[in-house]
Order: structure tokens, then C-alpha cells, then sequence
């Protein structure tokens, strides 16, 4: 079975390193969700909030100012600003 890895950084540190079921995000034109195995993907973010369901089954959410987001081989980076 496969798994989803997510990390979010920032130029000061990492905010978030571990597998999830999805995440939640404000993209340029409009949220979107990306669950395991989506197809790869590069994105800008924009002010919202990013909403991440971890591998636990809790929720836990992060401020987005602006920033992007790559999407590849269940390997998901948010860098954010």
C-alpha cells in the first residue's frame, strides 16, 4: 500500500515531516486536495489555509501567506514564505 509524505518548510524551519492521508490547499485557482497517488503537480499557494489529515486520522492546519507546492511520486513539499 502506498503512502503520502508530506513536508512543509519555511527559510527558518520545518513545520511539518511525516505521512498523511491528504492535504488541503489554497491554490491560485482555487483548494485543492491531494491524496495518494495523485498525478505530479507543481503549484503556487496563496493566502488560506492548509489543512492536513494525518496518517493518524487527526487534523492539523498551517497559515499560507503565499508560497508553492511540488507533488511527486507520494512525495509532497510545500515551501512556504
Amino acid at each position: 500500500m502506498s503512502k503520502l509524505h508530506l513536508e512543509i518548510i519555511t527559510p527558518e524551519k520545518t513545520l511539518y515531516n511525516d505521512d498523511i492521508e491528504l492535504v488541503e490547499v489554497p491554490g491560485k485557482r482555487g483548494r485543492f486536495t491531494v491524496l495518494v497517488n495523485h498525478a505530479p503537480i507543481i503549484s503556487t499557494l496563496e493566502k488560506g489555509e492548509i489543512r492536513v489529515k494525518s496518517a493518524a486520522g487527526t487534523d492539523v492546519t498551517f497559515d499560507c501567506n503565499a508560497g508553492y507546492l511540488e507533488c511527486s511520486e507520494n512525495k509532497v513539499s510545500i515551501l512556504l514564505n
